[in-house]
């Protein structure tokens, strides 16, 4: 197995540990919107000293380094939160759970027009059977009525495929993966911020021991994440994360008592293997 591929498996499996956590963290009674800030705030010193351990290499970083990591800061926590709550109000959660997976088609165009990654019709097998079994787990088979959050959802899918996977592409060509994670990382900081205080979701919060657990796990996720850069394609570790609803509907099952049905069964087994297949040819 590819070392690219062991990050990126690591990818899907800490971004399950992160979707349940946080839920773990809202059943208590946060705001999302006030968890991020807390997430925010706790992380850092971290990523304050991580970007001092590179001060060398910020020295050689010119102005499109910069601007890489400032579009990544902002794309993501700015934009896409923004969008994220007109998208769930107008919107449910079924579709929003379903739709959001299309970032893998976003993923693939814009590495296509970004990165020069070729489009197949092996990769797009792979991409509409990883999307049928995203549909079956979020939606059991249920016929879905589109809605205006449902293209605000689409617009935020929009903004994780090239915000996220292809941003970060670009910046580890130019850049080390530790330097674009906390470069990006600490763009983030203001943005979300004001958002946080602007919205009047500021406030104390609940599960403190599990928001400081969560720290950590976002912490090693976005490490892991822009290492896996360096190795993998950006369709296959878009790939690779659609394996993330399949893990979290495990855990789901587990840990939080929710239901599993045997067409969201059929769904993770559709997805997994679409994965298995990505690997096998390499993509």
């Amino acid at each position: 197995m590819r070392k690219g591929t062991l990050l990126a498996a690591a990818a899907a499996f800490l971004w399950a540990a992160i979707i349940i956590l946080t839920k773990f963290i809202i059943r208590a009674g946060d705001n999302p919107l006030n968890v991020i800030f807390w997430l925010t705030i706790l992380a850092t010193p971290f990523w304050i000293g991580l970007l001092f351990s590179k001060k060398a290499e910020v020295k050689k970083m010119r102005k499109k380094d910069f601007q890489t990591l400032l579009l990544i800061g902002l794309v993501g926590p700015l934009l896409g939160a923004i969008v994220e709550i007109f998208a769930l109000k107008y919107t449910q959660a079924t579709n929003f759970s379903f739709l959001i997976r299309s970032s893998l088609l976003f993923t693939i165009v814009f590495a296509a027009l970004f990165l020069g990654e070729r489009v197949t019709k092996k990769k797009l097998t792979i991409a509409t059977l990883i999307l049928i079994g995203a549909y079956l787990i979020a939606t059991s088979g249920k016929i879905i009525h589109l809605s205006l959050g449902d293209g605000l959802t689409l617009l935020e899918a929009a903004l994780i495929a090239f915000g996220n996977t292809i941003l970060g592409k670009i910046a580890i060509k130019t850049m080390s993966s530790q330097l674009s994670a906390a470069g990006s990382f600490l763009v983030s900081v203001l943005p979300v911020t004001v958002l946080t205080f602007a919205t009047n979701s500021f406030a104390v919060p609940h599960a403190v021991g599990l928001i400081l657990i969560l720290t950590v796990v976002e912490i090693v996720s976005v490490l892991n994440r822009f290492n896996a850069y360096k190795y993998c394609s950006a369709s296959f570790l878009a790939m690779t994360y659609s394996a993330t609803p399949v893990i979290v509907t495990v855990f789901a099952f587990f840990l939080l008592g929710e239901q599993l049905s045997l067409i969201q069964i059929i769904g993770g087994l559709l997805i997994v293997s679409g994965g298995v297949y990505a690997e096998k040819i390499k993509i």
